[in-house]
């Protein structure tokens, strides 16, 4: 019993839009290329702990920064940010994202949080000609640059079932007399899936143009920079190019977000908080209701173990390679940008070929998920070679290329396909209740598996032995879905 205004075509397009330039690119790229560059430079080897600077194209020797009154590896340092910025999302965002459920709270927060996240991804220029001796500054911003681009994610999403809803072919067949409760809720469902695709797809699309354009522009010719022999005079091959792109992705989302703040109406907002309920408290008693009621429904719950394990090893096995890739081609922003573009152009190739092959041979979702999830395992195994091995496993860049057609093939569809799993696991009615739930195990579960990587580089000074435990990740979380009765949990 709230007064909500129609959507109109330029929310709808501002919408759309917004995730356009609210791609994540440099949060992957650029971004963890330049905070390790300045560890190198102000980082030092064991042996001579007094030198600063270390050489990144020697794979044979451990770069190390002090971190809390002893040294680290710079491999540790970039986890453990993660790490930590992780999970203060987990704790921010269980507490405070009702904000974005109840009441008119929802743009400003999306607001706030876009216009720190793109701070963040263009501040950095400022340390374009540092020696390395504020390293740490490029950290704190990183960490505020994860948490700030998280919330984004998650107030941009809490937007779409409250613009959907009000578009007027939907308000139409919620007012009409004549179209009865379950025509209205069909109606509903079309519209929400039709704009989630679209919103999906123009992030993918935003992705292909910062890759193209940055890609194009990294073959410039340029003269200003001492080059190594044999390496092209190009943009692409100055450490200047790692600053002047996530400039270019920071300003590309103020672009892409302006229209949305501009067309979302003044009283587009969810109902208003229950009385009896508290904005700091509701989230964390959702949390335990849904936990609740998943232990009496076992299949459900089963996979809720299996999604915390294997979303953790995802997005710890991308963390690996960031930091691999950077070690492998020295920080070089034109072969981090060209492999992008080509992860962005296997994933969208992966999507539609694992689609295709789900209808035409009438694969199951279970099955589909079980395949997706063993050949990403491929990669942990293939890292796991390179532990006593600079040869093979992940250490080459030619092994990078095969990682990123590899990866945009068969682990891109992985987000795609563990939703339909939980759509076909969850009770009817109670969709919100437990995706919001799957939204806060992704988030509780991302900095464990940077925290153990973390450590056991840091322990053992070898980055590569993370990669059983990212593997043993995978194989647990396989065992638990093959066991996982699709038929017996819809009736259950």
């Amino acid at each position: 019993n709230y007064e909500q205004p129609a959507a109109t075509k330029g929310e709808l397009w501002g919408y759309y839009l917004y995730y356009n330039g609210d791609n994540g690119f440099t949060m992957n790229s650029y971004m963890p290329n330049i905070l390790q560059s300045l560890a190198y430079k102000g980082g030092f080897y064991l042996d001579t702990p007094d030198v600063r600077g270390c050489d990144p194209s020697n794979t044979d020797k451990v770069c190390y920064v002090p971190w809390s009154g002893g040294p680290i590896p710079v491999a540790s340092m970039s986890l453990y940010i993660q790490a930590i910025a992780f999970s203060i999302q987990f704790v921010l965002f269980t507490t405070f994202g009702s904000l974005g459920d109840y009441g008119r709270w929802n743009r400003w927060i999306l607001l706030g949080a876009t216009i720190v996240g793109c701070f963040t991804q263009i501040i950095p220029i400022v340390w374009v000609n540092n020696d390395g001796s504020q390293w740490n500054g490029m950290m704190g911003i990183m960490c505020i640059a994860w948490i700030s681009y998280g919330a984004s994610l998650v107030f941009y999403a809490a937007a779409f079932p409250l613009l959907s809803d009000n578009l007027p072919v939907v308000r139409q067949a919620r007012f009409d007399p004549n179209v009865s409760r379950e025509e209205y809720v069909l109606v509903a469902e079309k519209w929400r899936n039709n704009v989630s695709a679209i919103s999906t797809t123009f992030s993918n699309v935003g992705f292909l143009i910062v890759t193209a354009v940055l890609s194009g522009a990294s073959f410039a010719p340029w003269e200003n920079y001492t080059f190594d022999d044999g390496t092209a005079h190009v943009l692409g091959n100055v450490p200047l190019f790692n600053y002047i792109s996530t400039v270019v992705c920071g300003g590309f989302w103020v672009i892409n977000a302006i229209p949305y703040f501009i067309w979302v109406p003044a009283r587009r907002g969810g109902p208003p908080l229950p009385a009896d309920k508290h904005h700091l408290t509701i989230g964390w008693k959702n949390i335990i209701g849904a936990l609740r009621e998943a232990r009496k429904l076992r299949y459900l719950f089963m996979y809720i173990i299996a999604y915390f394990l294997f979303s953790d090893a995802v997005n710890t096995l991308n963390s690996m390679i960031g930091i691999t890739q950077g070690q492998i081609t020295s920080f070089n922003a034109q072969q981090v940008t060209i492999l992008n573009l080509v992860s962005a152009v296997c994933s969208i190739i992966g999507c539609m070929a694992f689609l295709w092959i789900q209808r035409y041979f009438k694969i199951r979702t279970k099955t589909n998920l079980l395949i997706i999830i063993g050949l990403t395992a491929v990669i942990p195994i293939w890292g796991s070679i390179g532990i006593g091995t600079t040869n093979f496993g992940i250490h080459n860049t030619w092994e990078l290329w095969i990682f990123y057609v590899w990866s945009g093939l068969f682990t891109a569809p992985i987000w795609a396909w563990q939703q339909t799993m939980l759509a076909e696991l969850v009770p009817k009615g109670r969709e919100n209740l437990f995706f919001g739930l799957f939204g806060v195990v992704n988030k509780a579960s991302s900095w464990i598996g940077p925290v153990v990587i973390g450590a056991i580089t840091a322990t053992t000074s070898n980055l590569w032995k993370g990669w059983p435990f990212v593997l043993a990740l995978f194989i647990i979380s396989v065992v638990i879905i093959w066991f996982i009765d699709v038929d017996q949990a819809k009736e259950d």
